[in-house]
């Protein structure tokens, strides 16, 4: 039988404090790779999403100006030149009132 001495016990212990340590060092480095990772592939995803968004409002833009010049001018055939643009702008802001009004009412 062989004798265990207070100095072999203490360098097993040191021995696997280091054995865990390296393998908590890996552990934490293959996770925040993980978090990297993640988080690149959320900010690609982003960005493309910001991307198509700057586009559809573009498009939309677009459209209520060309909207807006179709109802000028027909403003402008039964309503005197003068007074069009005043009859589209009112229009367009009781559009803006009623979208004003439903975006309050769906606010949290």
């Amino acid at each position: 039988m062989s004798k265990v001495t207070v100095s072999d016990f203490i360098i097993a212990l040191m021995d696997l404090l280091e054995a865990e340590s390296r393998a908590l060092q890996e552990s934490a480095t293959l996770f925040m790779e993980e978090q990297r990772a993640s988080l690149q592939n959320t900010l690609y995803r982003s960005g493309w999403m910001v991307a198509w968004i700057v586009a559809a409002v573009t498009a939309m833009l677009g459209a209520v100006g060309f909207a807006v010049w179709g109802l000028y001018l027909l403003f402008a055939r039964y309503v005197s030149e003068t007074g069009a643009p005043f009859a589209a702008g009112a229009v367009l802001l009781l559009c803006a009132a009623l979208f004003t009004r439903l975006a309050m009412k769906a606010r949290v």
